[in-house]
């Protein structure tokens, strides 16, 4: 079957090329995928072609009911990669958005696109805020729908399914995943028609790999790398990827001028990535800043890189399709829970990677074992085991938080949140049970009214300021408290800036990072000792947003506290969002002081400057190297750029005249749109 032969009431061409549909793709719309109002749930390997059916879902809608569709993902990377994708393939007839943060905001910039991309995390945000264009949704794509299982994400991604089902009924869910056991449960959940297929493009080969140690490892990538072929090695630890990267790069040595150009690209100065990337090889995990990691990316896909030794996330990240997939280690440490095995559903995520259609006759997925006896055991579990359920993680703390957000979201009456918890995966799978989570809920809400999230009239309930507020800014409840009960107890005291960066770091959002003899270098930026001691935890990632807004650059970080530019970034990025945080929640105390300083601070960690450049980095396109030039050379604030000459503008280090007409502008265009 073709994609011409299908009566579909809408113009395809040239917007999606015929093509010869994949026996999944023609099993999902002999279903009635485009000729019905059906929800689906679709589960096939990846490359299977899941993506081009949910797009011809969203097609259809946009181009014959003028619709609107949202395509939820779990990573900013992969929104970011689709959201590229979609544009130019469908930015001819469909206004394409995409929105991954700013969890406040109802962002209502967002009404005007026709495809709009989000993370799982700005879904629930959204559901909780109820933007009336939200009710205008069409379709709902939900990709990687197996993430629902996971155990900090997955309640807010079925929180979030369950909000928007019961406010906007009519859109339908389309709902992917490579790797789901129990589609059928998934499916009657989402009451949808189920596709559950086990064809790929290119055939995949599962095998164990014995190897003593790494030379095994190495000599067996080398060998593909000769017959032209690019390899994905899966390492446990950040470390541990890059130290495998310089080995197998050490042998590799296919040096060229484009891997040349690569390596220019990369460097940043903190390490050997760029001489490893000479090569032919890299490593990719969450030391790389995300113009790093960008390259990288985008180097695999061109076929310039030939290796690259990753970490487990990204098996769900972007997609880096390779000949060969090798597991060198598949137990991995987890957070709380130590070292354990991998379980087999991100076995087979890695694996499906393996072997693109356009280049390759099989993709072939190895896990290493190091002995017989890890063979069999490895053999049993990955390659002949069974995939595990999808179960709902919810528990009384993320109950508790979605409970929250459905009041803050606008039930008023308790019986509305009954009918939240019915819409629930949970609910479908534990109907037994659900009697007795009802029961809960009478504690829970006790829990939440004592500490000031709601207040309860008989069986009315509604949220107050202070819980609407952590609901709307996307806090965990346990960080909405420390934010409201810190800055209550700095404004008693003359707090310092080391002082509020604690209170940002300390909350639960924030992963924090290690600096070593942290307390002495933190004593020396504070006089609040117990502040101190009751923070020890996030000592090391305010240590180094202190460094940051004192403009340190990246190579001195990493000297300093070895710390990594991908770490750094994305401590900065969570940090700005929960400074942001603190500042409303300042503003909700009506601490006028503390409010003007946390506001000010946020500014400072997004843009990592000192104050006095901060009406410098106001101005479009100049960032904090070019806005510490600016003001060593006298240029104070947006008024003076505006009004600079241009000759003197351009003599600035690192400007020149293009770069000075350009930033001239914008500081005019600022100046007029300030109030």
């Amino acid at each position: 079957m073709r994609l011409s032969d299908l009566n579909l009431g809408i113009e395809l061409e040239p917007i999606v090329s015929d093509l010869e549909l994949y026996p999944p793709q023609e099993e999902a719309m002999k279903a009635g995928l485009l000729d019905t109002a059906n929800n689906f749930v679709i589960s096939s390997p990846t490359a299977s072609g899941k993506t081009l059916l949910a797009e011809l879902v969203m097609l259809k809608s946009i181009l014959q009911d003028s619709g609107k569709c949202l395509y939820v993902v779990p990573l900013n990377a992969l929104a970011y990669e689709k959201y590229q994708n979609f544009k130019d393939k469908y930015g001819s007839v469909a206004a394409v958005g995409i929105s991954t943060g700013d969890y406040e905001s109802s962002s209502r910039y967002l009404e005007k696109n026709n495809i709009i991309l989000l993370t799982l995390e700005k879904l629930d945000s959204l559901t909780r805020l109820k933007p009336a264009w939200l009710s205008k949704i069409s379709v709902v794509v939900v990709d990687e729908a197996h993430v629902l299982g996971e155990e900090k994400r997955g309640p807010r991604l079925e929180g979030a399914l369950a909000r928007f089902m019961s406010f906007n009924p009519s859109a339908r869910i389309i709902a992917l995943s490579a790797t789901m056991s129990n589609v059928e449960e998934f499916g009657s959940w989402l009451h949808a028609s189920v596709i559950k297929s086990e064809w790929r493009p290119v055939p995949l080969k599962e095998e164990v790999l014995l190897a003593e140690d790494d030379r095994a490892i190495i000599t067996r990538v080398l060998e593909e790398v000769k017959e032209d072929a690019q390899v994905l090695v899966f390492v446990n630890t950040k470390r541990g990827s890059a130290s495998f990267a310089r080995k197998i790069a050490a042998q590799l040595k296919m040096r060229n001028e484009e891997l040349d150009k690569l390596a220019e690209l990369v460097d940043v100065g903190v390490d050997d990535l760029a001489e490893m990337v000479r090569f032919g090889v890299a490593y990719h995990n969450s030391w790389l800043h995300p113009e790093q990691r960008r390259a990288i990316e985008d180097s695999f896909r061109n076929r310039i890189l030939k290796v690259i030794c990753c970490t487990p996330t990204l098996a769900m990240g972007v997609s880096l399709p390779a000949k060969m997939v090798i597991i060198r280690n598949y137990k991995f440490f987890t957070l709380g829970r130590g070292v354990e095995p991998m379980p087999v559903c991100w076995v087979k995520q890695v694996f499906g990677r393996a072997g693109r259609p356009e280049h390759d006759t099989y993709g072939l997925g190895l896990i290493v074992a190091k002995n017989e006896d890890e063979l069999e055991a490895i053999e049993r579990v990955y390659i002949n085991g069974e995939l595990e359920r999808i179960e709902s993680r919810f528990s009384n703390d993320t109950m508790t938080e979605q409970v929250l957000a459905t009041i803050a979201g606008g039930a008023h009456r308790i019986d509305q949140v009954y009918e939240f918890l019915d819409c629930t995966f949970y609910a479908h799978q534990n109907g037994g049970e659900i009697g007795f989570v009802k029961a809960e809920l009478d504690s829970i809400l006790e829990g939440l009214t004592r500490a000031g999230f709601i207040e309860m009239d008989g069986d009315s309930i509604r949220a107050t300021k202070f819980g609407t507020l952590s609901s709307r800014l996307y806090l965990s409840l346990n960080s909405a408290l420390g934010l409201r009960e810190g800055i209550t107890a700095l404004s008693d005291s003359r707090a310092s800036d080391f002082d509020l960066l604690l209170l940002v770091a300390k909350c639960e959002e924030v992963i924090p990072l290690k600096v070593k003899n942290a307390m002495e270098i933190a004593s020396s930026f504070s006089d609040n000792h117990e502040w101190l001691y009751n923070g020890a935890h996030a000592l090391g990632s305010a240590i180094i947003a202190h460094a940051w807004i004192d403009e340190l650059t990246y190579p001195k970080l990493k000297e300093l506290f070895g710390t990594y530019p991908g770490e750094v970034h994305n401590n900065i990025y969570v940090l700005g969002w929960i400074g942001y945080a603190a500042s409303k929640m300042a503003e909700y105390l009506q601490d006028d002081e503390m409010y003007a300083r946390l506001n000010g601070l946020k500014d400072r960690i997004r843009h990592g400057v000192k104050t006095e450049l901060l009406r410098l980095v106001s101005i479009k396109g100049v960032g904090r190297i070019i806005a510490r030039r600016l003001y060593s050379a006298g240029f104070r604030n947006e008024e003076e750029v505006a009004n600079a000459d241009l000759e003197r503008l351009g003599g600035v280090h690192g400007v020149g005249a293009k770069r000075a007409a350009k930033i001239k502008e914008e500081a005019k265009s600022f100046s007029l749109r300030k109030p």
